[in-house]
């Protein structure tokens, strides 16, 4: 049976829609002060000097588990009203972080940050802390933007 038809029966016959799994990072009610007092101090500096915004790095990582997770991008489940749906993943689950950033002219990375060490249950995975970005800036970031001038 075609993909086509199954979804037109789950739609029209079941009315079961698709609804993707979400991933966020939670907000607090004491993120909003913070996050107005950036966005006028932002705005504030772009006065003073218009071509702020194209003299950022715009920085951020990801984490790619390895096992047990769901592929959001492909993933849809079909109900009929949605259904909310979390994914739990364990707090020190095996995964590869990869940290990148971009400017309004390049981009820059990508930087990989695989397993530390193995301990006795298997590889440990490896923490992004202030060690660790203190290592990558001097010695991976610094050199990769010097090479766009």
């Amino acid at each position: 049976m075609p993909v086509s038809m199954v979804r037109k029966i789950s739609q029209n016959m079941l009315r079961c829609y698709p609804f993707k799994i979400v991933h966020v990072q939670e907000l607090v009610p004491a993120d909003l002060p913070k996050r107005e007092a950036f966005i006028l101090q932002f705005f504030a500096q772009m006065k003073v000097d218009n071509a702020l915004p194209w003299n950022i790095l715009w920085t951020d990582k990801a984490h790619f588990h390895l096992q047990d997770s769901v592929n959001t991008q492909y993933c849809r489940i079909r109900a009929k009203e949605n259904p909310f749906e979390m994914q739990p993943l364990p707090v020190h689950s095996q995964k590869v972080t990869v940290w990148g950033g971009f400017t309004a002219a390049f981009i820059v990375g990508l930087f990989f940050f695989f397993f530390e060490e193995i301990g006795p249950s298997g590889n440990v995975t490896c923490t992004v802390k202030r060690t660790r970005y203190e290592s990558l800036l001097p010695n991976q970031l610094v050199p990769a933007l010097q090479q766009y001038g």
